[in-house]
């Protein structure tokens, strides 16, 4: 079926059932935030719900590369991204629609034409996971480093650094307000 120039309207009127590869380059938010993206396999249902409001049923999938949360290497994430929603020509369409019955998720589209990667972009940057590296034993996670009891870690710190709190620690010392693990320091 060609969806070119179909608006959701029509494409509810006739239960239409799309499946397209969109292109990274159609999802420009989605590929600032991920090292890379691969082109995603979309399929969109179409129809009118009981109250005749347009509904789209939507499932994706596509292979991101994301940074590690530990690292900041590129990892392989596979996403399987399905929603349901009602969709929207403007703001108030989707206001009444939600007033009207309990409240459901409404996408507001841009236009009354379709525009699969305006229907799918948000909902893939929303399902990006925050923490992609299980491995314990990855080689590129950062070593902890832990001080033996009673050692002080060596300080690098510049000498013009700020301390804003050093002359209230000298204050509280000389006053005998300090605790035992503060007399300690």
């Amino acid at each position: 079926m060609a969806v070119a120039n179909s608006s959701y309207k029509g494409l509810a009127q006739k239960n239409s059932v799309v499946n397209r590869k969109v292109p990274a380059a159609e999802l420009p938010r989605l590929v600032r935030i991920c090292e890379s993206v691969d082109a995603v396999s979309v399929e969109l249902k179409f129809r009118f719900d009981d109250h005749g409001r347009i509904c789209v049923e939507a499932s994706t999938e596509t292979l991101v590369h994301v940074a590690c949360h530990l690292c900041s290497e590129a990892v392989a994430w596979p996403m399987q991204v399905a929603f349901a929603a009602l969709v929207a020509i403007d703001e108030d369409q989707a206001k009444s629609w939600v007033d009207m019955t309990e409240p459901e998720y409404v996408i507001v589209a841009a236009g009354r034409e379709l525009d699969i990667a305006e229907l799918i972009e948000d909902e893939l940057i929303l399902q990006l996971p925050r923490r992609v590296c299980f491995d314990e034993s990855c080689e590129h996670k950062p070593t902890m480093q832990f001080f033996e009891a009673g050692v002080r870690a060596q300080s690098s710190l510049p000498a013009d650094r700020q301390l804003p709190f050093k002359d209230l620690k000298e204050f509280v010392g000389r006053n005998g307000l300090a605790t035992k693990q503060d007399s300690e320091d």
